[in-house]
């Protein structure tokens, strides 16, 4: 299990999270929502090694990791696949994707248009190829959780689709996936096992799904879906 307790984060003296609790099980998919400014990237980011909290813990399978660097945890499984199609522009797509690891077929068989575009220097693709390549990257790291942060931007219906069903394999595969999204989220209460909703940085509700068009219309309150 990758888990926040009391995770409290400040930026210029504003409490971007205030003792935050939320977890991942392996095998299971967990939303994070809430409107723009609530603190979901952060907390993502809190778990990656990439902002340390001011108070508050990060615990992997038991260990604490709090005090961990991001190599570190990216070594124990913890992937993040960052918000705005981040790749590294200088480089191809396939030295993208070799940053994480060895490329498979398994992981271009997702999107298959990655093949053509292995040499393409990865400052030049459209946003929805560079999100099939912050996707694909993440894939081939070989994650035991994995953190997707609104992984849907700049994507066609078809790729979309090839993304959640590879989303949902993983699951069933083991993996403990973590996601940011703003869209499709009545898609994916259908395959989430919980959700949380982040409001100014607070915890404002949290339930296990057990009948998704409920927690859905509960969900319509707060967010424009």
């Amino acid at each position: 299990m990758l888990k926040a307790e009391g995770v409290t984060v400040v930026y210029n003296g504003k409490k971007v999270l205030d003792d935050v609790n939320f977890e991942v099980e392996k095998g299971e998919l967990s939303l994070l929502v809430g409107p723009n400014g609530s603190g979901k990237s952060t907390l993502f980011k809190v778990f990656a090694g990439l902002v340390k909290p001011d108070s508050g813990k990060v615990l992997y399978d038991g260990e604490d990791v709090t005090s961990k660097p991001a190599h570190f945890r990216f070594r124990k499984g913890i992937v993040l696949a960052p918000e705005r199609m981040r790749v590294a522009e200088k480089l191809t797509v396939e030295e993208n994707l070799k940053i994480a690891g060895k490329v498979s077929k398994d992981v271009i068989s997702v999107f298959p248009d990655l093949r053509r575009l292995m040499r393409q220097k990865a400052g030049t693709l459209s946003g929805g190829e560079r999100q099939m390549v912050v996707f694909a990257r993440a894939l081939t790291a070989k994650p035991t959780h994995l953190l997707l942060d609104e992984p849907f931007q700049g994507l066609s219906g078809e790729a979309a689709d090839r993304m959640l069903m590879k989303i949902v394999e993983m699951k069933e595969d083991g993996v403990g996936i973590a996601l940011i999204s703003h869209e499709r989220v009545e898609d994916l209460l259908v395959y989430a096992d919980s959700v949380t909703l982040l409001l100014g940085g607070q915890l404002a509700y949290s339930v296990r799904v057990v009948e998704p068009m409920k927690v859905f219309g509960k969900l319509k309150k707060f967010m424009m879906l």
